[in-house]
């Protein structure tokens, strides 16, 4: 298979898998809205989760879905967004290096791992992948330069780049500070941080929606560049 052809279905697989997470999303708050249609007609049950020994009322249940939506599945989802792209970034770039190793001609390998080969083919996937943890801890802007250096595929826009830097800040915080921004997340984010030190991060419906447009149209973006280059 060709790198423009390994490059379209890595296009694919990532927005499959972009839709398939904002479904559940509108799926899930289609079911709650149900639960609470259920309950307004008369039907009263209980929940008891076996786990934790919780005991939930129907009234229960329809108060906590509201917090719920609002920030259990939203910061769910939102995060299940950004490692999606990750991954479709990665895998992008490693599609890349190891079709055209050459831009790693400068790279040293340690001579263990070159005698631990089975031949000169296996090494590429060996510096790749360390080339790529290395790049895995820069920040988004890193990550764009170094694709831009290597492709230069021309996209995505600055502005693109920095709302992408937003959210992955968003989500760092979230899955690394219970959700309370930080001089990090500022530093990250900035100029567009909407939280200061030490308040709570929230994914409203606009910030979650837009994320999720911004990631695809990227994702289309990038690939598009990418296939016609490699085309």
């Amino acid at each position: 298979m060709s790198l423009a052809e390994d490059i379209r279905l890595l296009r694919d697989r990532t927005l499959a898998d972009l839709n398939v997470a904002h479904d559940y999303y509108e799926d899930t708050k289609t079911a709650w809205r149900t639960v609470r249609r259920v309950v307004a007609s008369g039907d009263a049950f209980t929940n008891t989760n076996v786990a934790t020994g919780t005991v939930t009322t129907e009234a229960e249940l329809v108060a906590k879905s509201g917090g719920y939506v609002k920030q259990q599945l939203a910061e769910a989802t939102f995060q299940q967004f950004l490692s999606i792209f990750e991954i479709f970034f990665f895998d992008l770039l490693r599609l890349w290096l190891t079709a055209y190793p050459q831009n790693l001609g400068g790279k040293k390998v340690e001579f263990k791992a070159v005698l631990d080969a089975p031949d000169k083919e296996a090494i590429v996937p060996l510096v790749v992948n360390k080339e790529l943890n290395e790049v895995l801890y820069k920040r988004p802007a890193g990550w764009f330069a170094y694709l831009e250096e290597r492709a230069k595929l021309g996209c995505p826009t600055p502005d693109e780049i920095q709302h992408v830097a937003d959210a992955k800040a968003t989500r760092d915080v979230l899955m690394h500070n219970r959700g309370v921004a930080g001089k990090s997340y500022e530093a990250k984010a900035k100029p567009l941080a909407r939280y200061a030190d030490g308040e709570r991060i929230e994914v409203g419906e606009a910030y979650h929606r837009a994320t999720w447009v911004l990631l695809c149209k990227v994702v289309a973006e990038v690939t598009d560049a990418a296939g016609a280059k490699a085309a």
